[in-house]
């Protein structure tokens, strides 16, 4: 059972990328406070599937495919904020350009997740610029998650700069 409440709360990660879209290209700017609730349960799917992977018996069916569905869910963010006009079209062509050159070039996963972490740095800023209230309490959020997550966090972050590290060094083995 945990499995397919696992597979499912990866999958609404795409229904919400979905959404996203539908509210930039319908609504705009003026939903913001719509389209951050959407990303936080997005971003709060993510930590809940792995939680409920980790503890089922069986694989999920989609384990494989978590990162493409977290791609997904982020392409969703940027087409929001493209359409909501929070962000200019060269930048977000600009981004994905280099953001998609770094990665062919060296084929690790350290570097898409540093794309990742900008996105979510922006959406910080704007979110900050346009509703300050929902900014503060989304990095009360963040606090929880970093209490609740701190022992995965402190495996994680570590050896994702140490990766990051490796390539600015050249070390891309």
């Amino acid at each position: 059972m945990n499995a397919v409440i696992a597979d499912l709360l990866t999958l609404s990660r795409v229904v919400a990328a979905v959404v996203l879209f539908w509210l930039g290209l319908t609504e705009g700017a003026s939903v913001l406070p719509a389209a951050v609730l959407v990303t936080v349960l997005g971003w709060t799917t993510d930590q809940f599937d792995g939680w409920f992977a980790r503890r089922s018996p069986t694989p999920t069916r989609l384990k494989d495919h978590d990162f493409c569905v977290d791609l997904i869910f982020y392409v969703g963010i940027l087409a929001y904020l493209l359409l909501a006009r929070f962000l200019p079209a060269w930048l977000v062509v600009g981004f994905l350009t280099l953001g998609g050159a770094a990665w062919l070039l060296t084929r690790k996963k350290a570097v898409i997740v540093l794309c990742l972490r900008i996105i979510d740095g922006v959406c910080g800023v704007i979110i900050f610029m346009n509703a300050p209230v929902i900014g503060f309490m989304l990095v009360g959020w963040l606090v929880v998650l970093a209490v609740v997550y701190r022992r995965r966090l402190a495996e994680r972050v570590p050896k994702w700069y140490g990766d990051l590290r490796g390539l600015w060094r050249g070390r891309a083995g």
